[in-house]
């Protein structure tokens, strides 16, 4: 027999206190004196051995109930190789090839460490024993079970990868896997760096009868300093105009960077950005701004210098510039020549003009911005195909007619139109600009300049609504011109008629040119200008009116190339990607050999932050269902698993020892009375 822990048998020291306390205990009696006491003592001499009897057989189950106790926290097992008789055995591995686990380690990176280590495991079982190899990649062809030969090919082959997945889902994986298996001895290995990322789902079991075993390797710990993200801020980009590009640094490390590196790359020209301070544990957000000479698609890449963790020090971004912003202009009857003439003025707008009785609905969604001048009525279906515009990104703009009929509140329905009401014929001047709006952001040099306000001979009171926001006010404080958000887009509903002649804002070029422009380039949320390695496994882009697709497919042409399948919506492209994308980087979209698209993808950032669970952290996240095994084992875990394989524990019956001791312990004291 051995001794797995023999440290604790200093406790069986301990058992010389009930002895002592035994051996030194004395009953003290009164004296009392008796003329004739022969029969009293001789009475009193047998009870005494009686009760000493009685106590000594309580010290001894006392002494033995808590001797098994402490033999078993001492965990004695014994060599048993009857064990080593046929039997079967399925063992699934997880192997961390994560970015993380490309740490620095004694010999080499975590990954290989990692690799080395289900090597060895490997050796430990026999060649009729199933075994899985797993990944983060969570692949079809690792839910496989291979033999000990196919299992070392696919150990030998593994590649570090930018998918991350949560421990709780690898485990489920790992679990249905080995469920399908009857007659087998089940077992999981988890070889992993165990960052604080992954661990944060709670592990639902399934099967109670699977060992899971801990393989915590631990590299030397190093700062890091990530771009966390990036966006384009103008939902359209125009060339020729401002194009704000939002960043976000993070330094996870513990020292503050001094004059950190960050550049951008454009179409392969590279910009350099002024030096920047981050404090150890911040965060900063900024700006760069471009100015695109040319239209088409374009790629950006930010980029910092930061070692020795490098898979977050660079951000790619991917967006569609136009020269012209298409624009419909809806009238009833007679055409506006004061918005004609506005909407002519913006050098960047292709303006169509159709009359409200000849409308195709089918090209809405073509637009970006849609004017509606003095309808009295709009029908169901004509707000129907309004809403299916705007969920796609298509503005609207709407100058509400004298006289509306009730078929006017379809809108208020179907996208959200604040209520029109009391309709007055009096003069109001508007009083305010609600610059937060950012409507007017580079508008004008100086807001306290003189600014002529538009002003209304005639106009209806627009409801306030909390998803309205006023964009500028009369001197009442009621609202001349509110916004709304509706699907991707936004509805900007005006109090007056497009009339001139009732409302001067057609007339005032100084505020109503810029406003139909940024009206134009609004929108709820920008085009997707990246995505995320492993979590976005399908995409929508945007793409060009007049697109035609051959079979349904698209290519993607970059640091690698695939084709997948695609549908097509008007101005959209819906595209699965499964898990065919692989690496990070800038993508060109073909369909047969026609450029139709492009994208951007970037390693998901969930372990930027090094920061690693520790042993108790791990015992109270697993609970007793794992053994934590010593990760300087490595190169000796074949030997260390077979020993425990052709081991006998015997703690539980040391247990169950311990517990017959105190139960006769007990019945003693309670049915071995004193006389």
């Amino acid at each position: 027999m051995s001794i797995s822990f023999p440290a604790v048998l200093w406790a069986l020291s301990l058992l010389a206190i009930p002895i002592i306390i035994h051996l030194f205990y004395f009953r003290r009696y009164k004296q009392v004196l008796f003329t004739n006491v022969r029969f009293l003592k001789e009475l009193v001499e047998e009870t005494a051995h009686r009760n000493k009897l009685k106590n000594l057989l309580i010290l001894l189950a006392r002494i033995l109930a808590f001797a098994a106790l402490i033999l078993a926290f001492a965990q004695p097992f014994v060599n048993n190789h009857s064990l080593n008789t046929k039997r079967y055995r399925a063992i699934s591995i997880f192997i961390d090839n994560s970015w993380s686990m490309n740490l620095n380690a004694s010999e080499g990176s975590l990954f290989n460490k990692a690799k080395r280590a289900a090597l060895d495991i490997l050796n430990a079982f026999n060649d009729d024993d199933k075994f899985q190899i797993i990944s983060h990649e969570l692949s079809g062809r690792q839910s496989r079970m291979l033999t000990r030969q196919e299992a070392q090919a696919a150990i030998e082959e593994m590649q570090q990868s930018s998918a991350v997945n949560q421990l709780s889902k690898i485990i489920h994986r790992q679990e249905q896997t080995l469920e399908g298996l009857e007659g087998f001895e089940k077992e999981i290995f988890l070889i992993s760096d165990f960052q604080n990322s992954i661990l944060k789902d709670k592990i639902q079991y399934k099967d109670s009868t699977i060992n899971i075993n801990l393989l915590p390797l631990k590299g030397a710990v190093e700062d890091n300093i990530a771009i966390d993200s990036a966006f384009i801020l103008n939902p359209l980009i125009v060339t020729g105009q401002p194009c704000q590009v939002i960043y976000k640094l993070r330094n996870y490390g513990s020292a503050t960077a001094e004059d950190l590196k960050l550049s951008y790359n454009i179409d392969g020209q590279d910009y350099p950005v002024a030096g920047i301070h981050l404090a150890a544990g911040r965060s900063l957000e900024d700006t760069v701004s471009l100015n695109l000479k040319k239209s088409g698609y374009h790629k950006m890449i930010l980029k910092i210098a930061d070692y020795p963790v490098q898979f977050d020090d660079q951000y790619y971004l991917s967006f569609n510039s136009v020269e012209e912003v298409r624009v419909l202009l809806i009238y009833n009857k007679k055409p506006p020549l004061s918005l004609i003439q506005a909407l002519q003025a913006i050098p960047y707008f292709r303006t169509t003009q159709q009359e409200a009785g000849s409308l195709d609905y089918q090209s809405f969604a073509k637009y970006k911005l849609i004017v509606l001048a003095d309808l009295p009525s709009i029908t169901s279906g004509f707000a129907g195909e309004l809403g299916k515009a705007m969920s796609q990104g298509t503005n609207l703009f709407i100058f509400p007619a004298e006289q509306l009929n009730d078929a006017y509140t379809s809108l208020e329905s179907t996208i959200r139109l604040p209520q029109l009401s009391e309709f007055t014929k009096q003069k109001k001047e508007v009083g305010s600009i609600n610059y937060e709006s950012g409507l007017f952001d580079d508008v004008f040099t100086s807001r306290k300049g003189n600014i002529i306000l538009p002003f209304v001979l005639s106009s209806y009171s627009i409801k306030s609504h909390s998803f309205a926001e006023p964009v500028m006010t009369f001197r009442d404080g009621s609202p001349y011109l509110v916004r709304t958000p509706v699907g991707n887009a936004y509805l900007y509903l005006c109090a007056a008629s497009a009339d001139p002649d009732i409302n001067s804002l057609p007339r005032n070029a100084e505020i109503f040119i810029p406003l139909l422009f940024k009206a134009s380039l609004s929108g709820t949320n920008a085009s997707h200008n990246a995505y995320t390695l492993g979590r976005d496994l399908s995409i929508q882009n945007s793409t060009e009116d007049n697109v035609t697709l051959k079979d349904n497919t698209v290519r993607f042409k970059g640091p690698e190339e695939f084709i997948t399948s695609v549908r097509l919506s008007p101005g959209l492209m819906d595209i699965d990607l499964y898990d065919q994308m692989k690496k990070a980087g800038i993508y060109d979209i073909y369909n047969q050999d026609a450029l139709i698209g492009s994208a951007a993808f970037n390693e998901d950032r969930i372990e930027s932050q090094m920061d690693f669970t520790d042993k108790s952290e791990l015992v109270q996240y697993f609970g007793d269902k794992a053994v934590i095994t010593d990760p300087e084992l490595v190169g000796n875990l074949s030997a260390s698993i077979q020993d425990s394989k052709n081991q006998k524990s015997i703690w539980w019956y040391l247990i169950l020892a311990g517990i017959v001791f105190l139960l006769v312990e007990s019945l003693l004291i309670r049915y071995w009375k004193n006389n």
